[in-house]
């Protein structure tokens, strides 16, 4: 072997080295994220995102053009729906797009569990889309908040818990529903890390100049603004359908800032009641 091309072949990864490297990119994801980051950043030419194809997507909301990008900062799939033949113009001029910019939530959208409104969020954004017959879903893989799936999984076990058979919602010393919040803080996870800057990205990779944001989230609005788009939010606000996710609500509005009023976590619907309501705290 030429002795400068064997110089440059790192050593065979042993076994405990390769499950030290799964191990923190499955529970420290976020961490990975941030040195990627640091090179990309310091490559001004280099684009964050790489366009890997589009297609035609019929669905229950109207005909999507379906566009896949790969996250150059970490490998990642990010979907994206386009309402409308793309190729044709049905973005017109890029100007005051609806947009909803949505995270992945598997337990929600797959297990439909009954703990959050993503499921719900994702399908009235559509919703509206169709209804003007032009925006764009940017549907991020940025699971539980940031943090994955593994992430998640430890938040979820610290905010339910077995009692007689079925699942109740922990509580804390104070007797104080654990929201999410609480749960990913005191499993030792920060309670939100996602990268809004790479929506930005790809939505100026679609041409898209202004955006009507589909959010109550403020970071969200930080994150497409630093690409250059001019962002007015648009507020979204989905009834809650219990106790748990109006407790969910609430700590969005009070620890991270969401616009979110106390209107949004006290209306009736379903299963949810006034009095269900008056036992969150």
């Amino acid at each position: 072997m030429n002795k400068e091309i064997g110089s440059e072949v790192p050593h065979i990864i042993k076994h405990d080295e390769l499950t030290e490297i799964f191990f923190k990119h499955w529970f420290l994801p976020w961490i990975f994220e941030e040195a990627r980051n640091e090179v990309i950043d310091s490559q001004e030419q280099l684009s964050k995102v790489t366009k890997l194809g589009e297609a035609p997507l019929p669905t229950d909301f109207g005909d999507y053009t379906y566009i896949v990008y790969g996250d150059n900062r970490t490998g990642q799939h990010h979907n994206v729906l386009v309402f409308g033949d793309r190729e044709q113009g049905s973005l017109g001029d890029g100007e005051n797009i609806l947009v909803r910019v949505h995270s992945a939530c598997w337990t929600n959208e797959v297990a439909h569990a009954s703990n959050c409104e993503c499921r719900k969020e994702i399908q009235h954004s559509m919703e509206a889309i169709r209804h003007e017959q032009k925006g764009i879903i940017v549907y991020l893989d940025q699971e539980g908040r940031g943090v994955g799936i593994t992430g998640k999984m430890h938040q979820l076990d610290g905010m339910f818990e077995w009692k007689d058979g079925k699942i109740e919602q922990s509580r804390d010393e104070n007797n104080q529903r654990v929201d999410t919040d609480k749960a990913y803080i005191n499993a030792g996870y920060p309670s939100e890390v996602r990268d809004f800057a790479i929506a930005g990205e790809i939505l100026a990779s679609l041409g898209v100049k202004s955006v009507r944001l589909l959010t109550n989230n403020p970071i969200k609005i930080e994150g497409v603004e630093s690409v250059g788009i001019e962002v007015t939010q648009v507020g979204i606000h989905i009834v809650p359908d219990n106790g748990i996710i109006a407790s969910d609500l609430k700590s969005k509005a009070e620890n991270l800032g969401h616009n979110i009023t106390e209107a949004d976590y006290t209306m009736e619907t379903g299963n949810y009641t006034e009095e269900n309501y008056h036992s969150l705290d």
